[in-house]
């Protein structure tokens, strides 16, 4: 008996602590809950990580920085986003972030990685920045693959990137000893400025996305049991992918979401069926548009587009400065038609390119 306590109590030792949460809002299909407020602190700094070694990292936005959790009623969902101002972005059961400093997070996204750059206090203290990170942390091991890595070994070999003077290039060969692709497909050969500007792109469209499905699942548009795709359970204690949370309450959602979405509006077509052998390798706890939920918030976007071209008859209204795209810096909506939705006014001022059919969409500097 008493050794089955023993053992009962060190397995609940094991657990992680609850998470600390804030003010939850309700909606018509599920909970927004609070899990890193914006503190009115120094803003954080948002990169784009470009180039094959991340050596042409793009300052991207600068704000507050927050971490939301939302989760739908009588469904297994779940999913947090973190957000830098007004652009957001989410964490996925199969997207890795990694702390390669002590105040500075790399994220993988589809197509491209961003970093987040916590600064130190405004009297020029580190410690309570240094506990914000190690919120952060705590927050980042329960949604994804999280990887601690700004200790690892090897960090300080002798090879060339390890040794660079760009931070960036530094923080590309530690992602690259994780076994993790740096390079998205087609950029490989792509020149410099071209695979910089599609990244830039995905960055901007990838927000617009993430607020779309933020807003579907606790609306209701997105009907869990129509729509997703849901693998539930729990992982084996010390089972392969030792990394990730050792039990799921509810699913996470995997990066697949984005990129299927992003396929979806850019091609008007959708590759979810040739993935789903792909997402198997998942493992559990992960959950992902069905071709029908794909379709579902294309028709969505095109509709929204549609009226927005009603609304305003081309030649007719004054001129915007090119600024005012898709509501100014720090902006990312749904709102535009063209190129206004999913990569208008940010992307076309960071690569000054000129309009472009992208797909379904109107953009700068060829698709993404």
């Amino acid at each position: 008996m008493a050794s089955r306590e023993a053992r009962g109590g060190a397995h609940a030792a094991s657990r992680p602590p609850p998470l600390r949460v804030g003010r939850t809002r309700e909606h018509r299909m599920g909970r927004d809950t609070q899990l890193l407020a914006a503190d009115g602190g120094p803003p954080v700094s948002l990169f784009v990580l470009c180039g094959h070694r991340f050596e042409a990292a793009q300052l991207f936005r600068s704000g507050e920085l927050s971490v939301r959790m939302l989760r739908v009623d009588g469904h297994p969902v779940s999913m947090a986003t973190c957000a830098v101002g007004d652009h957001h972005w989410m964490l996925a059961r199969d997207a890795l972030v990694a702390r390669v400093d002590a105040r500075v997070f790399v994220f993988e996204l589809p197509g491209f990685f961003y970093a987040v750059v916590v600064p130190p206090d405004a009297d020029g203290g580190v410690a309570p920045a240094e506990r914000r990170c190690d919120a952060l942390a705590e927050i980042f091991a329960r949604f994804c693959p999280y990887q601690d890595i700004s200790n690892a070994e090897g960090a300080d070999e002798a090879d060339e990137q390890s040794q660079h003077w760009n931070p960036w290039v530094r923080a590309h060969a530690r992602i690259q000893r994780l076994g993790r692709p740096t390079t998205p497909p087609g950029h490989a050969d792509a020149p410099a400025a071209t695979a910089t500007a599609r990244q830039i792109e995905r960055a901007v469209r990838t927000s617009a996305v993430v607020k779309l499905l933020n807003h579907s699942l606790l609306a209701g548009a997105i009907q869990p049991a129509r729509h997703l795709t849901i693998s539930i359970g729990i992982r084996p204690e010390g089972g392969a992918g030792a990394q990730l949370p050792a039990a799921f309450a509810a699913a996470l959602p995997s990066k697949s979401v984005v990129s299927d979405l992003l396929d979806a509006i850019e091609t008007c077509r959708t590759s979810a069926p040739r993935r789903e052998l792909a997402r198997r390798g998942n493992g559990l706890g992960w959950w992902s548009l069905n071709v029908e939920g794909v379709m579902m918030l294309l028709r969505v976007v095109q509709a929204m587009r549609g009226r927005r071209l009603q609304a305003t008859p081309l030649g007719v209204g004054p001129k915007r400065p090119r600024d005012e795209g898709n509501g100014g810096a720090g902006h990312d909506g749904l709102r535009g038609g063209g190129g206004a939705a999913f990569g208008g006014g940010t992307a076309r001022r960071r690569c000054g390119g000129t309009q472009r059919k992208l797909g379904s969409t109107v953009g700068a500097c060829g698709s993404s």
